[in-house]
């Protein structure tokens, strides 16, 4: 192909409107895709994505926890030791049990209780006299003797009694406040430097452990935490505090771990975690005490959550946010693609190439989850799918719509298939062609000059557009191309540039329609006189441009081409209206009532022919000398009446 079609020279031309769709929907898919970071939805898909990765990346590879879980659960509080003393009179079997971990080995521990009221304070109400005085001191002695190792919690509306953070230390007193995503779900914690300066909890612990965690980030959580962290009921740790063997399984649970003592009543300091969409782990697979684990809520008790956003740091298992530019660069691949898909392929095949796109998205974002980059799960695959929207909307309404103009416009002057091309390409073909079989029709106004000698000018066209628009839309109707108007004469070609299954029969068919509807011809012309002749050859001719760079013409060139215009002498002679050569009649059907009228060789051809009719009383401009009287009478025929 070459280019330089009149298309493309207009001011803004196919592949202009190209770009500039494709830069529009880029553009689109990208602030779009982009708005996508931190919707209202986006936790949600993190937290599916967190689900996919729990359920088909997991590597099979378990390492021990770092943190382990004591909790003040429904089986401590009804053990024959604690059911008669009140949560608020608790603190000496807290120290019992936090030195207890701490003697086993555990790094450091924290208490995700408030400690709000000392029992030191209270009095009897009928003497006034204190008589629990002293009852904390355990407690507080435990604290002192273990600060920078022991850690209680405070929260908005609660802070420990003066007593505990008098023997604890202010430093031993920790926020426990975790915040939420703009969907209230706790995923994202953010550490303040240094560690051990830090008012959060998590941080107190992190920089005991000696993490070196400095920027914000997402816990990956690989299963839900009620069913997966190392856990022990608060009885089970007082119970085997009290004997060798039960100290040696306290070590075990102990030993180079970080253990938080919390709440696990159900509906006490519950949230939502990203963990909620993720696989139970079956109870013979991790680490319980002898009393077992509390039941499974629908949300998760904030000491599980502390527990694995620990966890998570110490071990490697989360993730940051993608570095500066990332996110644009990956939303703008997508995007481009998007567009590209929208201009490129088809309508139909685009919800699934949206479905790819929203399944690459996802993909990209897994891999990052694995290279400890949280990249926005929804960026990519709205970038993409708002492109080839953006895109495909644009082709449809703009593109195909010129297209469709284009055609609609210029198929006036050459075949409808040639200018689809050319509109799509936006190049001429190249000079010459293909070779390929026809069959090729030249329709001759009969008397055409005696006509014009008595008409205006103005009205000679008239009627020859009038005769014209009647013979073309028979030869469209029949799949026939009109390659050219010769004066009075019209020069038609079937199978070129389209292809016609059987175009010898379609090109008979539409001769005999055009003979039989000539008295409408003259009732709309006017002219009485009015008659025409048919010649039709069937054979190889090239098909393609002729011409130069600056004028050329789709027209078909060949032998064949020259015997069709010969045959049209023979129906002259003959006074037939329709003359068809041997490899027409060749091509026909046998219920054709072809007659034989001339076989010779014509005017510069080396070989003889045979020319037929048709035998219908029609096609003959006068009585034919072999039909009597009564068939000539008969009704004018119809093709599909033809025996068959």
């Amino acid at each position: 192909m070459k280019p330089g079609g009149r298309i493309a020279d207009s001011a803004l031309g196919r592949k202009q409107l190209v770009l500039l769709i494709a830069v529009v929907a880029s553009l689109a898919g990208l602030v779009v895709g982009l708005s996508a970071n931190k919707a209202i939805w986006e936790g949600w898909v993190t937290d599916r994505l967190f689900q996919l990765r729990a359920n088909f990346i997991q590597s099979g590879e378990t390492a021990s926890a770092p943190v382990a879980v004591v909790g003040l659960d429904q089986a401590s509080l009804d053990s024959e030791r604690l059911s008669r003393i009140p949560r608020v009179l608790m603190t000496p079997v807290m120290a019992e049990a936090g030195q207890a971990v701490i003697d086993a080995g555990a790094t450091a521990v924290g208490f995700d209780f408030v400690f709000a009221y000392s029992a030191d304070s209270f009095v009897d109400p009928s003497t006034g006299e204190a008589r629990l005085s002293g009852f904390d001191r355990p407690f507080q002695t435990f604290a002192y003797r273990n600060r920078g190792k022991v850690f209680i919690a405070h929260t908005e509306i609660g802070v420990p009694h003066r007593s505990f953070t008098a023997a604890i230390g202010a430093g031993g007193v920790r926020s426990v406040i975790v915040s939420t995503d703009n969907d209230g779900i706790v995923r994202k914690h953010t550490p303040q430097l240094p560690l051990d300066d830090s008012p959060h909890l998590i941080d107190a612990l992190l920089g005991a452990a000696g993490s070196d965690v400095s920027e914000a980030f997402v816990s990956i959580p690989d299963s839900r935490l009620a069913t997966s962290l190392p856990y022990m009921s608060l009885i089970d740790v007082l119970t085997l505090s009290q004997s060798e063997e039960g100290r040696a399984a306290l070590k075990e649970f102990s030993s180079g771990r970080i253990v938080l003592f919390g709440g696990l009543l159900p509906f006490e300091d519950e949230h939502l975690y990203s963990d909620r969409f993720l696989p139970h782990v079956s109870a013979a697979d991790v680490e319980t005490g002898p009393g077992g684990r509390p039941r499974v809520q629908p949300q998760t008790a904030g000491v599980f959550i502390l527990a694995d956003v620990i966890g998570a740091a110490l071990s490697d298992r989360y993730a940051v946010a993608p570095p500066r530019g990332l996110l644009t660069a990956l939303s703008f691949a997508f995007a481009i693609a998007g567009a590209v898909a929208g201009l490129f392929l088809p309508l139909m095949v685009l919800p699934l190439i949206a479905v790819f796109g929203i399944a690459a998205g996802i993909g990209v974002s897994l891999a990052g989850l694995e290279a400890g980059i949280l990249i926005a799960p929804g960026v990519a695959p709205v970038s993409c799918v708002m492109a080839m929207v953006t895109a495909a909307v644009g082709k449809v309404s703009i593109l195909q719509r010129r297209q469709r103009s284009l055609v609609r416009l210029f198929g006036h002057y050459l075949a409808p298939d040639v200018i689809k091309h050319m509109a799509t390409s936006e190049q001429l073909p190249e000079l010459g062609g293909d070779t390929r079989h026809v069959v090729v029709a030249f329709i001759d106004i009969v008397g055409f000059t005696k006509m014009s000698e008595k008409l205006a000018d103005r009205d000679v066209v008239r009627v020859v557009n009038a005769c014209f628009d009647r013979i073309g839309q028979t030869i469209t109707k029949h799949q026939g191309y009109i390659d050219k108007y010769i004066g009075d004469a019209i020069m038609a070609v079937w199978n070129a540039p389209n292809t016609v299954d059987n175009p010898e029969q379609s090109a008979v068919d539409a001769a005999h329609e055009i003979i039989a509807s000539l008295d409408e011809i003259k009732e709309i012309t006017g002219e009485a006189g009015l008659d025409l002749r048919i010649a039709l050859n069937a054979g190889p001719v090239l098909v393609g441009d002729i011409g130069g760079e600056h004028r050329r013409s789709f027209t078909v060139m060949g032998t064949t081409v020259n015997t069709a215009s010969r045959v049209e002498s023979v129906a002259k002679d003959k006074k037939v209206r329709l003359a068809l050569s041997q490899s027409v009649a060749d091509g026909l059907p046998k219920r054709y009532p072809l007659q034989e009228i001339w076989t010779g060789q014509l005017r510069g051809l080396s070989t003889e022919i045979a020319v037929y009719t048709l035998d219908v009383p029609e096609i003959y401009m006068e009585k034919n000398p072999a039909s009597s009287d009564d068939e000539n009478r008969q009704p004018k025929s119809n093709l599909l009446e033809f025996p068959r």
